[in-house]
């Protein structure tokens, strides 16, 4: 085989690829989900305050997600977030539970901030495992950091479904 035949078979090659490549991101489209799209409609969503920590940190992800804080915009968002702790697996001494479970659940209503009118509602849960030491502080600390890993996959899951009602 020559080398000129390699060269410009490879060269084919390239330029079928580079064909096909550019034929596939044709059919690509991107679009802002939270911004303002072609035909200038607002997309912008304002979080309602929050009434406890683990409320605030799915807000503050909320918040983050859709651009930062906005006093005026285009959709509301009504937030509702708690969280619940349940033993697991009983261990130790007089079977005191060692293992949990943490449960974040978030209901939502996304309305438009003109007509009050409902876009979507739902709600979310989101579980996060710990272990409970035997030290009160530690479990303290177990508790809130497993509320917190739950809030913020919560959280995402919210977003999504947001996503999902804003791009329709």
């Amino acid at each position: 085989m020559l080398s000129s035949e390699s060269f410009g078979s490879s060269r084919t090659s390239r330029l079928v690829a580079l064909t096909l490549g550019l034929a596939l991101l044709a059919g690509c489209q991107a679009r802002p989900l939270y911004g303002t799209i072609n035909n200038g409609q607002d997309q912008s969503v304002a979080v309602a305050p929050a009434t406890n920590r683990v409320e605030r940190i799915v807000r503050n992800e909320l918040v983050l997600g859709f651009g930062g804080e906005k006093t005026v915009a285009r959709y509301d968002l009504d937030l509702k977030v708690k969280a619940s702790t349940s033993g697991l697996l009983p261990g130790g001494i007089d079977n005191e539970f060692s293992a949990a479970r943490t449960t974040v659940t978030a209901t939502y209503a996304l309305k438009d901030a003109e007509t009050g009118e409902i876009i979507k509602s739902g709600s979310r849960f989101a579980d996060a495992q710990l272990d409970l030491p035997s030290q009160s502080f530690a479990q303290t600390r177990a508790r809130q950091e497993s509320e917190d890993r739950a809030a913020h996959s919560a959280a995402a899951l919210v977003r999504a479904d947001i996503a999902a009602a804003l791009a329709q």
